[in-house]
């Protein structure tokens, strides 16, 4: 036994060393950093843009929306794209396009012209393009990594993309502190072109697979096996909930509550936007450490109702350091909810309908983020305060949580 551990972890060290030394795993690694970075710069250009710059808090809601909405819309096109066209390809041919986008959003903005109606525009862009990224830069792994190393492969990428997640504001932050909207949208313009030659120079094997049968029947068969399963329709309850009266307070909350709420700077936006990456880093951390084996379904639903009380809270700081406690903790607990319900449907799903139940939970969890996006800029419009509005929000997803908690034996003992 003592010999096979040693032989195990010699192992894993070699696998690690020889992804170290896969070129095409390095560029793929850099290639999704890169875009990551850019994207969270991006987005918190975006945002800062239409609060301070153009002053209409009630229309970012709209942008975001617009962003999404394709996105989500076009994934499923991506990914069977992803299959029947080099991966790579797709990916530097993205970025590309990103890139020169970002270059007319630079011009309209030295012109004056950077409105609402050009920037929802250039979101709608943006997120067809990432429905394209994304599938394709998370298939291309298993082509460029051999099987025994992917664990290694996935931890590595996952936790820079993480850290790029938690950088991009704080870097965003720094360069308005000294600079303009103008050097902040060039540095996501040099981001998309590295991430542009990062992709170009992947080199991809031929992944010869077979013709796809009907994705209309197997589609139909998940949404059958899904229903069948009552453990499952509550998780799914659940993610409603969660991302409906959760995410778009929150992301769109964040900035409204500097601005409005403690009258901050850009650097303090970048402080509080990173500290809810730096809070879903941290708990994607102590899960991998603290494994809850029993009462997950109880466990999930006491956090999220914590969650919804962190939300309350949040709309009623006075100062910064208190915003950044509440992120951080909201944030470890949004991982530790993540990875305890996508466990938990791992589990219970069977092995060849796995991939049909995660792609609808996705299409659950991005579909109503716009939808929570539109709720929110509806009560600005209504003048609703985002204070009020997070506290709405919050005590609403406290007391939909003690409702399961009383009625709900399934989700307490299945899950």
């Amino acid at each position: 036994m003592e010999n096979q551990q040693v032989l195990d972890a010699s192992n894993h060290k070699f696998n690690f060393v020889e992804l170290l030394r896969n070129r095409s795993f390095i560029l793929l690694w850099l290639s999704s950093t890169a875009s990551f970075l850019s994207l969270s710069t991006y987005l918190f250009a975006e945002q800062w843009y239409i609060i301070t710059e153009l002053n209409k808090e009630a229309s970012l809601g709209i942008v975001m929306m617009a962003t999404m909405i394709p996105r989500v819309l076009f994934m499923i096109i991506g990914g069977v794209w992803a299959d029947r066209l080099k991966k790579s390809q797709i990916m530097f041919i993205s970025s590309l396009i990103r890139f020169l986008i970002v270059l007319i959003m630079i011009f309209f903005l030295g012109m004056s012209w950077l409105e609402i109606w050009p920037l929802v525009g250039f979101a709608l862009i943006f997120g067809i393009l990432d429905a394209f990224f994304s599938p394709a830069n998370t298939s291309l792994l298993p082509i460029l990594v051999p099987k025994e190393g992917l664990i290694r492969a996935n931890s590595l990428i996952q936790s820079s993309n993480q850290i790029a997640m938690v950088s991009g504001p704080m870097i965003g932050g720094l360069i308005l502190a000294v600079g303009s909207f103008i050097h902040l949208f060039l540095f996501v313009a040099l981001l998309l072109f590295m991430t542009f030659l990062f992709s170009l120079f992947i080199n991809e094997k031929e992944n010869i697979k077979l013709k796809n049968k009907s994705t209309i029947s197997e589609l139909k068969e998940g949404i059958t096996y899904v229903r069948s399963m009552q453990s499952l329709k509550s998780m799914l309850i659940i993610l409603v909930i969660i991302n409906f009266l959760f995410f778009g307070p929150l992301l769109m909350g964040i900035p409204l509550v500097v601005d409005k709420v403690i009258q901050g700077s850009a650097l303090d936006l970048s402080f509080l936007q990173s500290s809810y990456q730096v809070g879903m880093l941290a708990g994607a951390l102590m899960i991998g450490v603290l494994t809850i084996k029993k009462k997950k379904g109880l466990a999930i639903l006491l956090m999220i109702s914590t969650l919804g009380i962190l939300l309350t809270f949040l709309g009623q700081i006075e100062k910064i350091w208190q915003g950044v406690l509440l992120l951080i903790l909201m944030g470890s607990l949004s991982s530790f909810i993540n990875v305890m319900l996508v466990t938990s449907i791992q589990e219970k799903s069977q092995k060849d309908k796995i991939g049909r139940v995660m792609s609808l939970v996705s299409a659950f969890s991005n579909g109503l983020v716009p939808l929570s996006y539109a709720f929110v800029s509806i009560a600005l419009v209504f003048n609703f305060g985002i204070s009020h509005i997070m506290m709405i929000c919050g005590i609403g997803i406290t007391i939909i949580s003690f409702v399961f908690l009383a009625k709900s034996n399934v989700i307490k003992e299945e899950i």
